[in-house]
């Protein structure tokens, strides 16, 4: 089973949000394999927009088109994540602290299972996964 956590970058602290990460860490059947650029983050970088998640998420940071990211459920919206997660195709099961309706619906869509972690899971993504997997023994 290939498992992905969002986080920060190599040293794979896990990041609070899937979709504003700028990597993803996958794992296979507990072990690590590689990081992943998050290419829905990278998108909104690239136009310039970034992201809008908060007071805790950073400061100026918006959504395409200036839209706050706490936008209503759109399909649109989903089709626009879906369009953005094609390099994860082969993930069963995303583990993260935060994902919104229209994240999450992309991800399901593709098959992947979502689960919410708490940061009393772990502060790294070997942390993480090895307290999930140690979960479903």
């Amino acid at each position: 089973m290939k498992i992905l956590v969002p986080v920060e970058g190599e040293n794979r602290k896990v990041f609070t949000r899937i979709g504003q990460a700028p990597f993803f860490a996958i794992y296979e059947n507990g072990d690590f394999l590689e990081l992943r650029e998050n290419l829905h983050a990278k998108s909104h970088q690239e136009e310039g927009t970034g992201h809008h998640h908060g007071k805790d998420q950073g400061e100026g940071q918006r959504h395409g088109g200036g839209k706050p990211h706490t936008e209503p459920y759109s399909k649109e919206e989903v089709e626009h994540h879906r369009r953005d997660l094609g390099n994860i195709s082969d993930v069963d099961l995303v583990l993260t602290r935060a994902v919104g309706p229209n994240m999450k619906e992309a991800l399901e869509l593709q098959g992947h299972k979502v689960v919410k972690i708490r940061k009393a899971d772990g502060e790294t993504s070997d942390e993480v996964v090895e307290n999930y997997l140690n979960k479903q023994q």
